[in-house]
């Protein structure tokens, strides 16, 4: 095991049988020095880390789960809302949260719930999905990592990739610094900036990008939020405006159906619509729009350069 730039091991020489065969993870108790387990996952994964630094055989790779704990009430009758968030959790563990992250199928930060199960790597590395399905695994898989055995974890089959971390483009997605592509794929028409209209000639500002695709794909709301206007104007068509956190705002045009509704809140990755070509519109495409409060800002560094 050589880092990030390591050829893929091969799994199942990896993996201990008996975990290959589905049977119970060990389970993690306190995180603690008082945890037999956790003691063991511990000084597995400094075997692996010092494996790393010495250039030795990665040692055998094995799966813990640790169920998460209620948060304790700070004071007297208060509710327990709390759990334990990934990154710290990671933290505890000695752990990047990208291997947390990946081996759990997450594609954002967020907190695990009291109860909930989280399976736990003795070797850190990404997990990636023989079929990526969620926009962070298809940007992992376009790195073109090299290909190796499969491994079933939890019913996943995946590809393990040890020492790997996200690279700059898939951490900023996965902290939210990114938009989701609003589509399932489509292919950039007209950019960002001043162009000649399509339709007078005469040079004028184009405040997002066109993404062509087939009449009736499915638009996705690019990122979490509210929708705060919906309705038909002569150039963009039918469109819809989502309000985003911080500020941000997203606009989707030239639609043929509009599928969330004025003060819908909505999920990142959820259909609101389909692509069209009303209003002003030379053909089927997705006009898609970033606006920081209010101000156009280019869209194509802030999307996923996979599906473009």
């Amino acid at each position: 095991m050589r880092g990030a730039g390591a050829l893929l091991l091969p799994i199942l020489a990896l993996v201990g049988t008996a975990q290959a065969q589905g049977q119970a993870y060990p389970r993690l108790g306190s995180l603690g020095p008082d945890d037999y387990v956790f003691k063991q996952h511990q000084e597995q994964l400094a075997a692996s880390y010092e494996a790393v630094l010495s250039g030795e055989e990665a040692p055998e790779l094995v799966f813990f789960a640790y169920t998460v704990r209620p948060r304790p009430a700070q004071k007297s009758g208060e509710e327990v809302k709390g759990s334990a968030d990934l990154l710290s959790l990671a933290a505890r563990l000695n752990l990047p949260y990208e291997s947390l992250a990946t081996l759990n199928g997450l594609d954002r930060a967020r907190e695990f719930l009291p109860g909930e199960r989280v399976l736990v790597p003795s070797i850190a590395g990404l997990f990636v999905p023989e079929r990526p399905s969620s926009d962070l695994e298809l940007l992992i898989s376009y790195r073109g990592l090299p290909s190796g055995s499969p491994l079933s974890v939890g019913g996943r089959r995946l590809l393990f990739y040890p020492g790997a971390r996200f690279n700059p483009e898939e951490r900023a997605l996965f902290l939210g610094l990114l938009f989701r592509f609003p589509l399932p794929a489509g292919r950039l028409t007209s950019g960002f900036g001043p162009r000649a209209s399509p339709f007078t000639g005469k040079q004028a500002m184009h405040n997002g990008i066109d993404l062509a695709a087939p009449e009736g794909t499915e638009v996705y709301a690019a990122r979490e939020g509210l929708v705060v206007e919906s309705g038909t104007d002569g150039v963009l068509g039918e469109y819809l405006v989502l309000s985003h956190a911080g500020g941000m705002s997203t606009v989707y045009g030239h639609l043929s159906a509009r599928r969330a509704r004025l003060n819908d809140r909505v999920e990142s990755g959820m259909i609101i619509g389909n692509v069209g070509s009303t209003g002003l519109s030379t053909g089927p495409h997705l006009h898609f729009e970033v606006r920081n409060r209010g101000e156009p800002r280019d869209p194509e560094p802030l999307i996923p350069r996979g599906k473009r």
